[in-house]
């Protein structure tokens, strides 16, 4: 008959079976899981309903037709940076004119060393230089913003720009309204919504909001209507208009945005 001892022998590599088959199914188990909440995740963007129309203007119009108008005005404006810019880039060109009259005053009077006159005059000469590469720069510089100041003085343009600072702050707004009632009501989200924003994070679905709000907006006032691309052709503010520099940095800030999101999706 065996001993006790013989019998924990024999038996114990059976419980280390079994406690390697448990371990096996806790990770499994652990898997389907995080499977479910990912599924669960998915279902709660996708709904079962109609597709959600979320840049659909009909329920908007006032709002974009506003948004439009101050598009149209923004044209002939510049962005404030780029007007610092220009003024920045046109003191510096009358600062040189400046500094070379004065250069030339001094050499042009009594009690100059041949020195001090040569290195007057080697000075001028460079800023001579400088001011010939930099002339037509300062032209268009001094152009452009004398086109933008004749810009801002129509009373229609500045009515316009008003209204649409109004109109876009009324659209985040709106945006959100809208975003929101789609969840609520289990409507499907359009595939360009789910290619921007993804899957709702958690637990502070917050970030997963905001950037759905941004970009519901973004669509609505720039008239995105792509399927697939959330955000439409990438804009440019090479023209330094106030309303191409103001959707190029909207642009870039809902991209960013959308990078946050997937970052988060990756470590959940």
């Amino acid at each position: 008959m065996p001993t006790e001892k013989e019998r924990l022998d024999a038996v114990e590599p059976k419980v280390a079976t079994l406690i390697s088959h448990v371990a096996q199914l806790a990770d499994e188990l652990s898997r389907v899981t995080a499977r479910l909440v990912v599924l669960e995740r998915r279902l709660s963007g996708a709904g079962d309903g109609d597709v959600a129309a979320l840049d659909s203007v009909d329920e908007c119009a006032a709002l974009v037709s506003a948004l439009r108008a101050a598009w149209d005005a923004e044209q002939e404006l510049l962005a404030e940076k780029v007007r610092v810019a220009l003024r920045q880039e046109v003191a510096e060109f009358e600062g040189m004119k400046s500094r070379l009259a004065a250069l030339r005053a001094k050499l042009g009077g009594r009690g100059v060393s041949r020195y001090e006159r040569d290195h007057l005059d080697h000075e001028a000469r460079q800023l001579e230089w400088q001011i010939g590469a930099s002339e037509a720069s300062f032209a268009s510089a001094s152009d452009r913003l004398a086109a933008d100041e004749d810009a801002s003085t129509e009373d229609w343009r500045q009515e316009a720009v008003v209204a649409g600072d109004k109109a876009r702050a009324e659209m985040q707004d709106f945006a959100a309204a809208r975003v929101s009632s789609a969840l609520g009501a289990s409507l499907r989200m359009p595939v360009w919504f789910r290619v921007g924003v993804g899957e709702i994070t958690t637990p502070d679905p917050a970030p997963w909001l905001r950037a759905a709000v941004a970009l519901v907006a973004y669509r609505l006032e720039y008239g995105v209507d792509d399927p697939v691309n959330p955000l439409g052709a990438v804009p440019s503010a090479s023209s330094g208009s106030a309303a191409w520099v103001r959707r190029t940095e909207v642009h870039a800030d809902i991209v960013s945005q959308l990078a946050s999101l997937s970052a988060v999706f990756r470590l959940q």
